[in-house]
């Protein structure tokens, strides 16, 4: 009975260390990093058993950075020829809901070589002009010496961008202020 035990038992922590063996994904973060001067309602990366799914995506505005998304599998060991499926779509121009709802902007796969990494660590895209990405899988930011990506550094905002940012914000500010003026005159004139 003893040794009928002890070998189901050695029998179940074999098979147990083939599937640890055999598992050969894990699941990292993914951020994406927007050098451009275009916002993007989707950055993500599609599921490899349905490529119309997303495992994870985030919304990514012009000069800046996504938030830290969960998660995306990744092998736990690089292999050559390792790709990933990046789904973008770009930010929405409508400015009311029955424009949106008219706005038909095509989902967009790009298929990504996977450059060498020694762990798996967070999947970062970043989004380049002409419509161009890459990825890189590093523990580093984008602001760090040992940072692997295409481009070193966070997104810089050209001054033309810059300009356009502050006249929005002015324009907001003056139709604010006017808004308030009108208020004020309104309390005034029933006193």
């Amino acid at each position: 009975m003893k040794r009928s035990f002890l070998i189901l038992l050695l029998s179940l922590l074999m098979l147990s260390a083939c599937a640890v063996v055999g598992q050969s994904n894990i699941g990292v973060s993914l951020t994406a990093v927007n050098y451009t001067d275009e916002d993007y309602d989707v950055v993500g990366i599609a599921r490899a058993d349905d490529p119309t799914q997303l495992q994870a995506m985030d919304r990514v505005a012009a000069y800046s950075a996504s938030g830290i998304m969960c998660c995306v599998s990744l092998p736990d060991v690089w292999k050559p020829g390792l790709k990933v499926v990046v789904l973008t779509r770009a930010g929405t121009k409508a400015k009311t809901l029955e424009e949106w709802d008219k706005e038909k902007i095509p989902l967009i796969p790009h298929e990504l070589e996977v450059p060498r990494y020694t762990e798996p660590a967070t999947l970062w895209v970043q989004i380049l002009d002409g419509g161009k990405l890459a990825v890189a899988v590093s523990r580093y930011d984008p602001s760090n010496a040992n940072w692997p990506g295409v481009v070193k550094g966070w997104p810089k905002p050209s001054l033309s961008f810059k300009k356009k940012i502050w006249q929005r914000d002015y324009n907001i500010l003056v139709g604010d202020l006017h808004s308030l003026e009108k208020g004020i005159k309104m309390i005034l004139a029933k006193k």
